[in-house]
């Protein structure tokens, strides 16, 4: 089919509209030569074929507009072998142009002398309106090319949407669903017709208007109800058009149980757990946790200071779950368990081809996993020099550079690090880059050791206690005040990590319903010495883990920078460490602190 036959019926009734306006016929042929269109006695010829020497061929072949005064006497006419039969007594014939290519001719043509006397007259005005019309005509195929060719993308794009296994909702900008793919449907047991029209807010409770306008870049968790219960998808949310008022949303997602089990359970433990799920009542902990509350719903950097084992990232995750990122992914990184080698790859990601092995199409670094939500450096002290540079430019321009790629890409996250050691001291001595110390405490938050807060470790015990004794099938009736003051005595190094374990031994090797004293292991009860013990120490009840804190060079590190060094801090830290004033100065002296 011809271009000028595609718009044919359009063609036509321009002629007629032509004709009629300037009083002479109207006739087009396409690219072929084929008559498509035709007025008045040119109506008779649709259908026929011109010949190769015609004027019209030759203005197809030139590409201009030529003017016959005398058809069949003109020069032009001389080689054309239907000339003795033409009656046509003037012509204007012009160039027809679609889709950028010659698609034909159309032509004013006299057929009596009043006629030609209309097209001699007026030949110059006649031109440019032919032209005009041929214009038209030209625009008209080329609309309908588009038609068509949005008709065949609205046609793939549908069939690509509904080829995917996730499922795809689009929603306008009040919240209803203006269009379903079959996995969508499939996916919630109906049929797209039926939620086509609905309240996204009907197929996924709290998921309004509203809602969609302020979800996170990442992915996070929502449910829908099927016969009365919940089942849980991982949805993601993208806005159509710009802010601040998008022209619509495009809501995709999948099953829990498209991803591993592990990180289904790592995925709904993050969104559930809050400050109240963080054990310990004292007067001490509640004045962290409370801080730590306050701060939840800023944007700002968090530096989580204390000691091994006292939930350093239990804090970072209840932050997250109170902020408004709930809904994104929380990522953890341990900074001192990934290869120097490895580490830069991992926090930053790097493009196809970086380097030698690169996983083709690259791979996502754990800031872009963080998008939207909130990303957790655990052990940042031993970040290496020349990645916290580049951690710090991440932090304050909020983008980041994977390895061989040319561009920086933009990331929306909080970071919330974590450390066991002296950071601001690291500072001061070289060992930590300072502008990126003070950009990580914008808030800083120190979690006290559980020697600091002994008060807190029955509530500790009886917890732990229950939760073993439920993962075990035992049942644990309470435990004994013996076995609580014995507790209560030992300084937990390991803090709250410790004591948990201890828990658990207990309440694997207690024979009765009762936790006691002949449960807890032996070197909590001063039976088995501790390793690094003070040789000074006795084997009395409560005496036998004293000094166990003095003899490690990390021990007195980290408590003079949690005391102080004067003689009031000293004392302080003599005391946490169940040590005298006179062993405390001999450690240190042999330490050369």
């Amino acid at each position: 089919m011809s271009m000028l036959t595609e718009v044919g019926e359009f063609a036509q009734k321009a002629g007629e509209a032509i004709a009629s306006a300037v009083g002479v016929e109207v006739g087009m042929v396409d690219e072929n030569l084929l008559t498509v269109v035709g007025t008045g006695g040119y109506y008779k010829r649709i259908g026929r074929i011109l010949g190769a020497y015609t004027v019209s061929a030759r203005v197809l072949r030139e590409g201009r507009t030529h003017v016959v005064l005398n058809p069949r006497l003109d020069e032009i006419c001389r080689d054309c072998l239907d000339k003795d039969n033409c009656t046509d007594v003037a012509d204007i014939i012009c160039p027809l142009v679609m889709g950028g290519r010659p698609a034909g001719c159309i032509m004013l043509a006299a057929c009596d002398s009043e006629q030609r006397r209309k097209l001699l007259s007026e030949t110059a005005r006649l031109i440019e309106f032919l032209e005009k019309m041929a214009d038209l005509v030209s625009r008209a195929f080329n609309e309908r090319q588009q038609a068509r060719t949005v008709a065949d993308l609205a046609r793939e794009l549908d069939t690509v949407i509904n080829s995917v296994n996730d499922g795809i909702i689009s929603v306008n900008p009040s919240g209803v669903i203006t269009h379903v793919n079959r996995a969508a449907a499939r996916m919630l047991g109906s049929d797209p017709a039926a939620i086509s029209g609905m309240a996204i807010s009907a197929v996924f409770p709290g998921m309004d208007a509203r809602e969609l306008e302020n979800s996170p870049t990442g992915e996070f968790e929502m449910y829908s109800v099927t016969r009365g219960e919940k089942v849980y998808w991982l949805g993601r949310v993208n806005p159509v058009g710009d802010s601040p008022r998008a022209r619509g949303y495009v809501l995709t997602f999948r099953g829990t149980e498209e991803i591993p089990r592990t990180v289904a359970k790592y995925i709904r433990s993050e969104r559930n757990f809050t400050f109240d799920d963080i054990l310990g009542s004292s007067t001490m902990m509640s004045r962290v946790k409370d801080l730590a509350r306050s701060i939840a719903a800023s944007d700002a950097t968090v530096l989580i200071q204390g000691e091994s084992g006292t939930g350093k990232e239990l804090f970072a995750r209840a932050i997250h779950s109170a902020s408004p990122r709930r809904k994104a992914s929380f990522v953890a990184v341990n900074c001192a368990a990934i290869p120097e080698a490895l580490l830069e790859s991992e926090l930053f990601g790097y493009e196809e081809g970086a380097f030698t092995g690169a996983r083709r199409g690259g791979k996502p670094g754990k800031f872009d996993l963080a998008d939207g939500g909130t990303l957790f450096l655990d052990e940042i002290a031993d970040l290496p020099l020349h990645l916290q540079a580049k951690l710090l430019r991440a932090i304050e321009d909020r983008q980041v550079e994977r390895l061989g790629g040319r561009k920086p890409v933009r990331v929306n996250i909080r970071v919330i690090a974590a450390t066991n050691r002296n950071l601001a001291r690291m500072a001061e001595s070289g060992e930590f880059r300072q502008d990126l110390y003070y950009r990580l405490a914008v808030i800083p938050i120190v979690i006290p050791p559980l020697r600091e807060h002994r008060e807190d470790i029955p509530e500790y015990v009886h917890c732990f206690s229950r939760k073993y004794a439920s993962s075990l099938g035992k049942h644990v009736e309470g435990v004994t005040p013996a076995a609580i003051a014995r507790l209560m005595t030992y300084p937990w190094p390991g803090n709250i990590r410790e004591l948990a374990n201890a828990v658990e031994y207990a309440v694997n090797v207690m024979r009765g319903e009762l936790l006691d004293v002949d449960c807890l292991p032996a070197h909590v009860t001063g039976s088995m010495p501790v390793t690094g013990a003070d040789p000074q120490a006795t084997a009395a009840p409560g005496a036998a883990w004293k000094g166990a804190r003095a003899v490690t060079r990390e021990s007195l590190e980290h408590g003079l920078a949690t005391f102080g060094r004067s003689t009031a801090g000293k004392e302080a830290l003599a005391k946490s460490l169940g040590i005298s004033r006179a062993t405390l100065y001999r450690r240190l002296k042999e330490y050369g602190l």
